[in-house]
């Protein structure tokens, strides 16, 4: 768990079933990994050399391409990997069910290279409100829209590319 995190064990238990899903997605196409996430720069390296760093976010609703993926700001500083991949949780509107029991299905919503994130991505400060969803940030963040995400098989074809990282 990375020092910053305001759900802490929780967001803890969200992140590593995203990684599970998404390991089970790369080995679903053959995508040949290395587990790195001991380091906190990046989780996965890829046969490649491509590095790969996973961003979970819960859900009560399926996402659409509207949405947004966040990426929180006090750790973007020294990860720098060349792929953000995104999962997304879809959990039980009943509060009552706890643990990983409360997710229903994953998305695996795919994947933008860290140079893209910079571009594209839009940074809110912690305590403003996103006046199209209503959001109100509790950190500093960059999030990315759904439609501005690599679609899976790009990001399998660029995950097999040497990247020379």
């Amino acid at each position: 768990m990375f020092a910053g995190s305001h759900r802490k064990q929780q967001a803890n238990e969200v992140g590593v079933l995203g990684e599970v899903v998404l390991e089970e997605f790369f080995q679903d196409h053959h995508l040949g990994y290395r587990d790195t996430r001991t380091c906190t720069t990046h989780d996965y390296v890829m046969q490649s050399g491509a590095t790969v760093d996973v961003k979970t976010k819960e859900r009560t609703v399926r996402p659409k391409s509207g949405y947004d993926n966040s990426i929180p700001l006090y750790n973007h500083a020294h990860q720098r990997p060349d792929f953000f991949y995104f999962v997304s949780l879809m959990r039980t509107p009943d509060r009552a069910t706890k643990g990983v029991r409360r997710f229903t299905e994953a998305h695996i919503l795919g994947g933008i290279a860290w140079d893209q994130v910079e571009t594209l991505g839009t940074r809110w400060q912690a305590g403003e409100v996103d006046p199209a969803n209503g959001t109100q940030f509790w950190t500093d963040c960059l999030n990315i829209r759904m439609a501005d995400l690599l679609e899976n098989q790009v990001m399998i074809d660029r995950l097999q590319q040497v990247t020379g990282s």
